[in-house]
């Protein structure tokens, strides 16, 4: 029994001069305690001779390997596969989209804006939301798309609903401006969507990502008015902002694409963000898109 006890205090003196030197953690220690409360517990019939040794080798073996934080090798492989665990969850959420938008045909969709034009405009006249109102024909039906709503099916949905598909979204005329619009909810969800969209990049033509939490509104107006862009994708504030200082020019544009299907982290789609849909209401109906709804010059909104 004393040769025991010999050993525990052994153990336990050199467990308290390693946490001096190496800031062990807490856990290591009350773990070097139980284990002298056990040794002191047993007998010498009970502890065969050199198992004392032989335990306080392996456990100093067993705090080396864990180190300064006490975790084994073991414990940090759990821990990164549940970190990778949390990330892949993380990623499925940013990914969630809301299958009804997908079935909706022009007048569902007409009728969808309006009722959240209602719900986020609570104070507006009966005048007012009548200038925001989206008419039907304002909307092109893609509900024969049948693949789902999420980024990587967003060059093909853009090449169904475009006559002449590919050839058409990669050419620009000069000066003329953008013919599409990808209207997003966030600066992390137009990078997404502009990697998808890198194979409508060509010489003379561009995927323009105007991220505006990375670039100030100076220097998109000037990438605007010095790049030839075919498709400029970013939030509503930004592109209404870039409107208003005269760098996005509506003549010429053709589609516009909202991203309505999309969920972010919290479940929440662009109806929802009233941060987000007011100013995407407002650069829908501006008098130089509204009057091109349903003409023979038409602009067409498709909700993604």
């Amino acid at each position: 029994m004393a040769r025991t006890k010999r050993y525990a205090r052994k153990l336990t003196g050199s467990l308290k001069r390693r946490r001096d030197e190496e800031d062990l953690d807490e856990r290591s220690l009350k773990k070097a305690s139980l284990s002298q409360r056990l040794l002191e517990e047993q007998s010498d019939d009970e502890v065969p001779v050199g198992r004392p040794a032989f335990f306080a080798d392996q456990f100093a073996k067993a705090i080396q390997n864990r180190g300064p934080s006490g975790r084994s090798p073991e414990d940090k492989d759990d821990a990164k596969h549940e970190s990778t665990k949390k990330t892949g969850q993380t990623q499925r959420a940013r990914t969630e989209y809301d299958e009804a938008i997908a079935l909706m045909n022009p007048s569902l969709l007409a009728d969808h804006f309006a009722k959240s034009i209602q719900k986020q405009f609570p104070d507006s006249s009966s005048l007012e939301r009548e200038d925001l109102h989206l008419p039907t024909k304002a909307f092109r039906d893609t509900s024969g798309f049948d693949e789902a709503h999420i980024a990587p099916n967003l060059s093909s949905f853009l090449e169904a609903a475009t006559e002449n598909g590919k050839d058409a979204l990669t050419h620009c005329e000069k000066g003329a401006g953008p013919h599409t619009l990808i209207i997003t909810s966030s600066g992390i969800r137009t990078a997404d969507l502009a990697r998808e969209l890198r194979v409508f990049n060509s010489t003379g033509c561009q995927v323009a990502k105007l991220i505006a939490k990375h670039m100030k509104l100076k220097a998109n107006v000037e990438h605007m008015k010095n790049n030839r862009v075919g498709i400029a994708i970013s939030t509503p504030m930004r592109l209404r902002d870039l409107v208003d200082a005269g760098a996005l020019k509506l003549e010429h544009v053709k589609r516009i694409v909202v991203d309505g299907s999309y969920k972010d982290e919290k479940k929440r789609r662009i109806f929802e963000m009233n941060e987000l849909f007011r100013p995407l209401v407002e650069l829908l109906s501006r008098a130089e898109l509204k009057q091109r709804y349903g003409t023979t010059n038409p602009v067409e909104i498709m909700v993604f």
